[in-house]
Order: C-alpha cells, then sequence, then structure tokens
C-alpha cells in the first residue's frame, strides 16, 4: 500500500495499476481538496492513467481515474476496510434524495470498484451533482461533489496533455486527411447517401421520435458531418458510412475522434469513451463537451459494424451560444433511443 501521509490519504497499489510516475509532482494539481496526478507506465514509457481523488471526514477516499483510452473507472479506498480480493456486493449510492444500488468489486483488500454499466452517461451526469450519498450495509457517508466538473475538466485535459504520443498523433493526423474523416464532408457516393437516410429514417421510425426533417445536403450547418442530417428539435442526428478499405478499427475509433475533438476546443473539454456490446455486436461510444466563452457544444458517438463492411458512425449534437439543460437532456435521450433500437431499425432495410 502507498500512503500519501501529507494529505492523510492512504489508496491501495492497485490505484497506480502498473502506471510509474516520471516525477513526484510532474502534472499534479489539486482542485479545493481533490488531489490529481498522472501516472506512467515506465516500460512501456507513455501514460497509464490520470487519476483524482477525494477524502471525506469518514476517510473514505472517492477516486476517479480517466484512462489514455478515455475511459473511465470509480473506485472507493479506505485504509480500514480488509474486503476479501474479489468479493462483489452492492452499495446504494444517493444523488439529490435519489437512490440507486449499484455492484462494486474488491480490487484489493482496501479498495473497491463500482461496476457502472455506462461509464460514459455516469461521469457526464457526475459533473452536475453537488453531493453524492454512500451507503452500505451501516456505513453512510457523502461526499461534496461542488468542484468535480472541474475536477472531471482537468482529468480530461490531463489525458489530452500526456497521453499523446508520435504514433497516436500521426493516426490522428491520417484519420483528419482520411476520405472518410472529419474534414471529408458528405460523401460522393450517392448510394452510400442514400443508404445512410434510409437507415436513419427507419431509425426514426423504430425509436417513434417525432419531429424529425432531414437537412438538404446544401444547408448542412458548418461543423457538422454526415452523409445524411436531420434536425430534432435543438439537435442535429448524422450518420456517416465509413467503407471496409477506409475506415479504422472499431476499438480505435473513438480515440481519433476524442484526438480530433480535444485540441478544436479553445474552452473547457470534457470526454468519455466505452466499448459495448449490443446483442452480441461490438459498438463503440464517446461523449465530448466543449465549452467557450462564446459557444457550447455536446456530441454523443455511436459507432457499429455496417453489413456491407466497414462502420456506420452516428453523432448526436448540439450546440449554440448557450445548450441548455432541456436540450442537452433532448440530445441525451435521442441518443439512447437510437442505442435501443438500432438494431430493429437495421433489419428493416
Amino acid at each position: 500500500m502507498r500512503c500519501f501521509g501529507i494529505f492523510g490519504v492512504c489508496v491501495a497499489a492497485t490505484l497506480l495499476g502498473n502506471g510509474v510516475a516520471h516525477g513526484a509532482s510532474e502534472g499534479a494539481f489539486q482542485i479545493g481538496d481533490w488531489i490529481g496526478r498522472p501516472h506512467f507506465n515506465l516500460k512501456e514509457k507513455r501514460l497509464d492513467r490520470c487519476t483524482a481523488q477525494l477524502t471525506n471526514p469518514d476517510r473514505i477516499t472517492m477516486i476517479y481515474s480517466l484512462d489514455r483510452h478515455y475511459m473511465w473507472t470509480f473506485e472507493l479506498s479506505n485504509p480500514s476496510w480488509n474486503f476479501p480480493k474479489g468479493a462483489v456486493f452492492e452499495v446504494a449510492f444517493g444523488i439529490d434524495g435519489n437512490y440507486f444500488r449499484q455492484r462494486v468489486a474488491a480490487m484489493d483488500p482496501q479498495l473497491v470498484r463500482v461496476q457502472l454499466p455506462d461509464t460514459v452517461s455516469a461521469f457526464e451526469a457526475f459533473r452536475k451533482i453537488l453531493r453524492l450519498e454512500l451507503v452500505a450495509g451501516g456505513l453512510t457517508s457523502q461526499f461534496d461533489m461542488t468542484l468535480a466538473n472541474q475536477v472531471l475538466t482537468s482529468l480530461t485535459r490531463c489525458v489530452t496533455r500526456y497521453g499523446a504520443t508520435p504514433k497516436s498523433r500521426a493516426a490522428i493526423a491520417a484519420w483528419l486527411k482520411s476520405p472518410v474523416g472529419p474534414a471529408s464532408g458528405p460523401s460522393d457516393d450517392l448510394e452510400h447517401r442514400k443508404e445512410a437516410g434510409a437507415l436513419a429514417a427507419s431509425i426514426l421510425s423504430e425509436a417513434q421520435i417525432p419531429n424529425a426533417v432531414s437537412i438538404n445536403i446544401d444547408d448542412i450547418p458548418a461543423g457538422t458531418d454526415g452523409d445524411t442530417v436531420w434536425k430534432i428539435g435543438e439537435t442535429l442526428f448524422a450518420i456517416s458510412i465509413l467503407p471496409k478499405k477506409e475506415a479504422p478499427e472499431i476499438g480505435d475509433l473513438t480515440d481519433l475522434i476524442i484526438g480530433v475533438d480535444a485540441p478544436k476546443c479553445r474552452g473547457d473539454f470534457f470526454s468519455g469513451a466505452t466499448l459495448d456490446v449490443i446483442e452480441t455486436v461490438g459498438v463503440a461510444r464517446a461523449y465530448t463537451r466543449c465549452q467557450t466563452q462564446q459557444t457550447s457544444t455536446s456530441t454523443y458517438y455511436f459507432a457499429l459494424p455496417r453489413k456491407g463492411g466497414g462502420l456506420y458512425l452516428i453523432t448526436t449534437s448540439t450546440r449554440g451560444a448557450e445548450v441548455t439543460p432541456t436540450a442537452e437532456k433532448n440530445a441525451k435521450e435521442i441518443d439512447g433511443n437510437i442505442r435501443a433500437f438500432i438494431m430493429p431499425a437495421m433489419a428493416k432495410m
């Protein structure tokens, strides 16, 4: 176990994974009572993850972690715990008086990991809460989350800064120049545009999403990419077809997406990614949010294999001088509906 006595915090060695820091203070940051830092894999000479931790008066330490692929984890630690490694049990978490039960697994006697079913949505929500309560058996505790948004933004910045390698930079540059990359615009292939439009219409029908209007190719807003683009209230819904010969591996796509979005943001940037399975089909998801003094942009990305080879890349985004909570909520619900009805929609094409 490694202890940080100056802060009265003792965290299980598993927190560091296999990473070894370049230096004791390199990249370290403090926001209120949160302590953050990057962790490096010395053997591979690259970032392993960035973590931030907060210890409450009950000596329970909350640990947020973002790895170099922008995948989040949520852990809890206490030096007095003594769980059997691998033990799994349930804990209740309370947000604004609403409680939900979640499984946690013991990574070490003093460290447990919360097994969130959807880390992208969970950490997007964690940015907005002010207090988190914890109930486990007879234990009741709480955390002040007032600064959580700043902490999560700082962790994203940490990975963006220290996670880039010559190989990843080259991959992002190649993706930007790719004929299906974010700067390529709608495909010149009329069959691809027709297929993307048919899939979008099928999704909207299956999910019963009303008031969707297809945008003419000449009227697609600047900065929006897709072979078909639809407007649903304040939300833009787009589908791009990435043919087999030009599409990256689905597991690499979220790295490329976030790697492009991060440097474009001239304000506070937050992101998350995950690999998931829908009806035995492997999919990839990502979320990015950029907040500047002039504008806000929130984008949900969803990629899945295409029957004819390659990938479908589906985006749901909102942007403007101010993205209202209602607009953000609607975009999130549309993204969820798309994922829920994508398989029956594809089956009908």
